[in-house]
């Protein structure tokens, strides 16, 4: 049989010019199909991009035609939710170290117990619009300002605002330049750098921006000084013991019984003390007119002024549905103390801001951008 030998045939010009063709057509529809998937991703990509920023820029409410952003409305709230995470694990960290079986530390235990509760409640995923609309009004409420503040020519000066912001991170200054080892305390520039990295660039929110949000809060407490600078410095005055019950019957049974002669301080404790959460009762101190209508009404304000002294009431329906049983401890015209009358500033400026409120301040569809977390 005839040996048969394998010769490899060399391809002739043709044939690789034909391949040479093929590879070269190969590499153009692979470099077109990376070219269009490219095109594709850069499309997706700035539409993502332009939908974010778009977004970012819409706003959420309106001062006097000047537009909040979701943005900074976005960042301003997830700094405060920030801020009161930590409030509530200061809260919680601390109610582990109150002693619980001295029982002059009890009340104070349900105290820090209630502010941890409540904070808890206001950053549930059920209170984050509540929470989303108080930040919102905050920050309408400082546009307001700044205006008022520009057209009255307020300012605030740089020692004043170093020194708010020393409070805001917990610098001591006072206490810091009585220290000695100065190792034992934690420098300003310590402090205010854990502000900047735990509250200020996980909520995007800029120094910037934290400075302008101290400096208009103090901007804001000269102007409630200025507002509330009518204010009487003494007044009609009256030292009340309130009672907060859940019927007449009740109210009638305990101002039968302070008639009677039964100490109303002691009966504070006991209607504090009982099973029911519906009764309530409290000292007041002084209290001037005008103080108390705002809180319980104008009418249970009336029947507290009305009242002789050393006598209770008959019990009023007041507007929360509860029945308030009050007695008289004294009744005259004395100084306002500072803490009232800072209320009462306040309350002469929140009604100086309620028009501003309904004139001025436009809401958006800002429900879409409330935050639950963190």
């Amino acid at each position: 049989m005839a040996k048969h030998e394998n010769t490899l045939k060399t391809p002739t010009r043709r044939q690789v010019a034909r391949r040479a063709k093929e590879e070269k057509l190969n590499r153009i529809l692979v470099w077109s199909a990376i070219g269009v998937v490219a095109v594709v991703l850069l499309i997706i990509g700035y539409g993502v991009i332009t939908e974010l920023v778009i977004k970012a820029r819409k706003p959420v409410a309106r001062v006097d035609g000047v537009a909040i952003t979701t943005q900074q409305f976005q960042q301003r709230l997830y700094y405060q939710r920030l801020m009161m995470r930590q409030q509530l694990y200061d809260y919680q960290n601390y109610l582990t170290q109150i002693d619980t079986t001295d029982e002059t530390m009890q009340s104070f235990f349900q105290q820090v117990q209630s502010m941890a509760t409540n904070l808890q409640n206001q950053l549930s995923a059920s209170s984050a619009s509540v929470l989303g609309k108080q930040v919102l009004d905050y920050m309408l409420e400082e546009e307001v300002v700044r205006k008022e503040a520009q057209t009255r020519n307020l300012t605030v000066s740089q020692d004043d605002l170093t020194l708010a912001i020393e409070q805001v991170v917990g610098y001591d200054r006072a206490a810091a330049e009585t220290v000695t080892d100065t190792t034992k305390i934690e420098s300003f520039e310590e402090r205010y750098e854990n502000l900047k990295e735990n509250y200020l660039k996980p909520s995007r929110f800029s120094e910037q921006d934290f400075r302008t949000m101290v400096e208009t809060s103090l901007l804001r407490e000269q102007l409630v000084g200025i507002i509330g600078a009518d204010i009487p410095q003494t007044s009609d005055q009256v030292d009340p013991i309130i009672f907060a019950v859940d019927s007449d019957e009740t109210g009638m049974g305990l101002r039968e019984r302070i008639e009677n002669g039964e100490d109303p301080t002691g009966l504070i404790v006991e209607v504090n003390n009982d099973e029911s959460e519906q009764t309530a009762g409290y000292a007041l101190g002084w209290v001037p007119a005008g103080y108390l209508g705002g809180q319980l009404g104008a009418e249970i304000e009336q029947v507290i002024f009305n009242t002789p002294v050393g006598k209770a009431a008959e019990p009023t329906l007041g507007s929360d549905g509860f029945y308030y049983v009050i007695y008289i401890n004294g009744h005259e015209e004395r100084p306002v103390d500072a803490a009232t009358m800072q209320q009462m500033r306040e309350d002469q400026y929140n009604s100086w801001l309620e028009p501003q409120k309904q004139e001025r301040w436009e809401y958006l569809d800002w429900q879409t951008a409330v935050l639950t977390a963190p």
